[in-house]
């Protein structure tokens, strides 16, 4: 088996399902590589879900590895690396997660980091000149004491947290709803700022317009799922930062809502409702701060309960 090989393995199970995201994982548990996984007797799957052995078993009949190979040829000439599921770096809550939605690998670009201590920044591509500067100044704020920026590189709120993350050498990351070709063209040379200060990642490789719409939620699932909070920046409540921050709260994610100006009608109703749904509010970028600060604080005071009541059940069964 060669590295090639493994890659085109790789990106068949994550593009075309070839091998589901379950027997993926169960594979891992039990030390196999994806080509070890396609070859073992179908006796080595026990304990698997019939239904999902079913369906990679008739996978593994035809494999189509032209069409991986058109994904693998112009990923070496652009020079992308995988991150897959089986890296260290790889982001813990998108392996360790149980919804199946979740990708086994990442298309990546830029530096190579660990995806803690992120913050995500997002709210409307048609938003005011105020809310631009806003958003500009939080990804500088937030990165001024240590945290990364993540976003969609999208118009509006997205590009200008990027930007200003960038402006103090912080770090951020771009979350892309496909990789070739990236949207929107005209963020080219914001994209290569992010990737000498953090990097680009995406699920999908190449843009197809019959599934264009669900590449952005598949986007946004990613974006919340790496970061610790997210920052909702004026909004309305129809547009994709709805479905950012429902996508966060059912991630048992925390949500920040920044209140607009309440002449903004559109906005503050977003507001309004992303507080019912759930958000927390902040009106200062001094506020949310505080508000990512307490919710670090309570997930380590979790943290050390869980250690603490671990050590005494260690110790106790020491004794007997």
């Amino acid at each position: 088996m060669t590295t090639e090989t493994e890659e085109l393995l790789w990106i068949g199970s994550q593009e075309y399902k070839l091998i589901p995201r379950d027997i993926v994982l169960f594979g891992l548990k039990n030390k196999k590589t994806m080509f070890e996984l396609l070859t073992a007797d179908v006796s080595f799957f026990n304990g698997v879900n019939n239904k999902t052995l079913e369906k990679f078993l008739q996978n593994r009949e035809n494999i189509p590895f032209e069409q991986y190979h058109k994904i693998y040829d112009q990923m070496k000439k652009d020079h992308v690396n995988l991150i897959t599921c089986c890296d260290p770096l790889f982001p813990s809550y998108l392996k360790e997660s149980d919804q199946q939605g979740h990708p086994i690998l990442l298309y990546h670009q830029g530096e190579k980091m660990k995806f803690d201590n992120c913050v995500a920044v997002v709210g409307t591509r048609n938003c005011s000149t105020q809310a631009v500067e806003f958003a500009r100044e939080l990804g500088r704020g937030l990165s001024e004491i240590g945290y990364v920026i993540v976003a969609g590189l999208a118009r509006g709120i997205d590009a200008a947290a990027h930007r200003g993350a960038i402006s103090i050498g912080g770090m951020t990351i771009a979350v892309l709803p496909w990789f070739h070709q990236p949207y929107p063209p005209e963020h080219e040379r914001l994209l290569e700022e992010i990737k000498k200060n953090g990097c680009v990642i995406s699920e999908n490789f190449f843009q197809s317009k019959f599934t264009d719409k669900y590449k952005f939620i598949e986007r946004n699932s990613i974006i919340s799922g790496i970061s610790n909070v997210v920052i909702a920046v004026e909004s309305s409540f129809s547009g994709g930062t709805r479905w950012q921050v429902e996508i966060a709260l059912a991630q048992g994610k925390q949500v920040i809502a920044m209140e607009p100006e309440k002449d903004n009608e559109l906005a503050y109703d977003g507001f309004r409702k992303f507080l019912q749904k759930g958000a927390k509010k902040a009106s200062t970028i001094p506020e949310a701060i505080e508000i990512i600060k307490r919710e670090a604080k309570i997930k380590e005071s979790s943290l050390d309960e869980f250690n603490s009541d671990v050590e005494i059940e260690l110790k106790t069964l020491q004794k007997t």
